[in-house]
């Protein structure tokens, strides 16, 4: 089976009706899984015990900062409900059909670039609340 390759897909973020579609300046995005184990706990008759898993996750990657679009931006709505939660729509590949939604904390985009001439981009990685929520196709 060959590999699925990113896009054409979409990403949306933003409440249902009035989201932001930033489909087309997104460079890169995924979306990750950091797993914390606590530390093992002995008990007083040398019993160990494993320590809790937790799981938290993220979506992370590299969109162009589209200043232009003014208050209607991804920039503006970074900066001015930063550490707000943002519904968001994630669609790697359209042809593929899986989709992950949720809700991410967004923080702020940076705004500049490394050299005269380059396209204004940012870096992100913005937490997601809870667990996203995965959505595959019907296959016949």
């Amino acid at each position: 089976m060959p590999s699925t390759k990113l896009g054409p897909g979409t990403l949306k973020i933003g409440a249902t009706g009035t989201e932001i579609d930033v489909s087309c300046q997104l460079n890169g995005g995924r979306i990750t899984t950091n797993v914390n184990t606590a530390d093992p706990i002995t008990t007083l008759c040398g019993t160990t015990e494993a320590g809790a898993t937790t799981f938290d996750f993220v979506f992370s990657g590299n969109i162009n900062v589209d200043i232009k679009a003014g208050a209607a931006s991804l920039f503006a709505l970074s900066w001015d409900h930063r550490g707000e939660p943002q519904e968001f729509v994630f669609v790697p590949n359209t042809a593929e059909g899986t989709s992950a939604t949720g809700t991410l904390i967004i923080t702020p985009l940076d705004l500049g670039a490394d050299a005269f001439g380059d396209p204004l981009a940012s870096d992100f990685e913005w937490a997601i609340d809870g667990e996203p929520t995965f959505t595959y196709p019907v296959i016949p």
